[in-house]
């Protein structure tokens, strides 16, 4: 009965006088039963057309997902230039770091890749160029997508990097959803030619059980030695001498890396509490970056996690234009701290 009263109001729906008076002058259920097997055929051909037409939307949807385009949100770090401090002072990195978060898709697998982009977005706007904070531009869009991130990992290992690590995640990563980490980054970075580094802080070095000496060699990476106050003296609580500010410096993000997570570290935040790491996370939207607080990683953060490893790019191969980096060593090794 459904299906039959649907074709009589699809019938009757037309507004043609001539369809009217055809429909009134048919005589016998046969003709009436004809109709309804025209209107059944015409309404099957109308929705095999649909479900072809929301089929072929969902494949490009999915297809065009599977490429995981690196543009799921637009934050430059610039944009902190004149955030309000509240008191604090904060050294940010270079200004044209892009915050790129992970998707629907890929959230849970490919924090590794986004936080390589995020990394890539500094190197190849040229850090040592942007040093006094001009750096309103837009994402590059030769960074690299996720499965071309993946393509170059694999012709890395195929060039005798990592062979151990290749071995491990059996030598494919392709259109998979395998986890990568700070080894895998090391790879793509030297399949482009840039020259990176590892320091692996294997343990806690707080009595409290968090990571002070992984917060003090970041803290010293972004500074140079060049701040007003000590180390320690910041670690202990002592705000750095002079205004609080936000000071961009020509130095790139640093890859950061725990058991089930990475994050792209951006800066140092110093005031009266400590110092506290400035990150971009890309499973947290940091919505208009209105307030420094989005982007805080404390000490306190830290407790409970048994090893991190921060993975930075060497600018001196920037820097020196005699080196050369045909000569990256392919199997790699880290800095241990302590």
């Amino acid at each position: 009965m459904d299906s039959l009263g649907k074709g009589i109001i699809d019938l009757t729906g037309d507004s043609d006088g001539d369809a009217q008076q055809q429909i009134a002058s048919v005589s016998g259920s046969a003709q009436a039963g004809e109709h309804e097997e025209h209107s059944g055929k015409e309404k099957s051909k109308k929705s095999d057309k649909k479900k072809k037409a929301r089929i072929k939307r969902i494949s490009a949807f999915f297809r065009d997902k599977a490429s995981h385009r690196h543009i799921s949100s637009r934050f430059q770090l610039s944009r902190l230039r004149d955030i309000p401090t509240n008191g604090q002072s904060a050294i940010l990195a270079n200004p044209a770091t892009q915050h790129i978060g992970t998707t629907l898709l890929d959230r849970g697998w490919a924090c590794g890749y986004r936080n390589c982009q995020m990394l890539l977005s500094s190197v190849l706007s040229g850090a040592k160029n942007v040093s006094d904070g001009d750096a309103e531009q837009r994402l590059d869009e030769t960074i690299p997508s996720v499965r071309k991130l993946q393509e170059m990992l694999e012709m890395a290992w195929s060039e005798g990097y990592d062979a151990d690590g290749a071995q491990q995640l059996g030598y494919r990563v392709f259109g998979t959803r395998k986890w990568i980490g700070t080894t895998e980054i090391y790879c793509i970075l030297a399949h482009m030619g840039v020259r990176s580094g590892i320091v692996d802080f294997h343990c806690p070095t707080a009595p409290d059980g968090s990571h002070s000496a992984l917060f003090s060699w970041i803290f010293d990476y972004f500074t140079d030695g060049q701040t007003n106050a000590a180390i320690g003296d910041v670690l202990a609580g002592q705000p750095a001498e002079g205004d609080a500010s936000v000071r961009f410096v020509a130095k790139h993000p640093l890859y950061l890396q725990h058991q089930g997570h990475s994050r792209t570290v951006i800066g140092v935040e110093m005031g009266e509490s400590g110092i506290s790491l400035l990150v971009f996370d890309p499973d947290v939207d940091p919505g208009p970056g209105d307030r420094l607080s989005v982007f805080r990683y404390t000490l306190f953060s830290t407790r409970g996690v048994g090893q991190y490893q921060v993975l930075y790019v060497d600018q001196k191969d920037e820097d020196d234009s005699q080196q050369s980096t045909s000569d990256i060593p392919k199997q790699i090794s880290s800095r241990r701290i302590p």
